[in-house]
């Protein structure tokens, strides 16, 4: 019996919680400071080169040809480059220069043959976008802006070299 009560004594005191001396409480800051930012055409990172984010492929001509238009389609679809922005931020495009620049104008070149061509902001080309030419795209909200732009070329009466013609021009995202 003196064995089955040491036995139940043991338990009881193995089992009682210990009593806590005393408690000290305080707290742990967390904080996240957020810089602002722009993505463009559903990008899910920020990154300072953006590589092609669009392009402009003008239709078939033979060497001789009056105004020929096209709009630029956004890398990974789309009419025009979706840019979102941080809230309350003001961003800017600028339409730099290309591979081809000559004279302010800018010029599809093939080998050694060239030919002028021209954007604008408007489906009906009368906003031209000069070389250098900053657009503000307005105050960011949570909706992506979206920011046509379309191509103008002609041969202007002249009789154009066979070959593909191409191009490259910078574009600028500032916010």
């Amino acid at each position: 019996m003196a064995t089955l009560i040491a036995a139940v004594a043991a338990a009881t005191v193995c089992s009682a919680p210990a009593e806590a001396a005393g408690s000290s409480t305080g707290t742990v800051g967390v904080s996240l400071n957020v810089t602002a930012a722009c993505a463009v055409n559903g990008a899910t990172s920020i990154g300072a080169n953006l590589g092609q984010i669009g392009s402009i492929a003008f239709a078939d001509q033979p060497g001789l040809f009056g105004n020929t238009d096209a709009s630029m389609i956004a890398t990974g679809g789309g009419t025009g480059l979706s840019v979102l922005c941080s809230p309350g931020s003001t961003p800017t495009l600028t339409v730099g220069s290309g591979a081809n620049d000559a004279g302010g104008l800018h010029y599809m070149a093939s080998g050694t043959n060239k030919v002028a061509y021209h954007l604008y902001s408007d489906s009906g080309r009368t906003n031209e976008i000069a070389i250098g030419q900053s657009i503000s795209l307005g105050t960011a909200t949570s909706t992506a802006f979206n920011v046509p732009i379309f191509g103008r070329v002609s041969s202007n009466g002249a009789v154009l070299a066979a070959g593909t013609y191409t191009d490259t021009v910078q574009v600028t995202i500032a916010w």
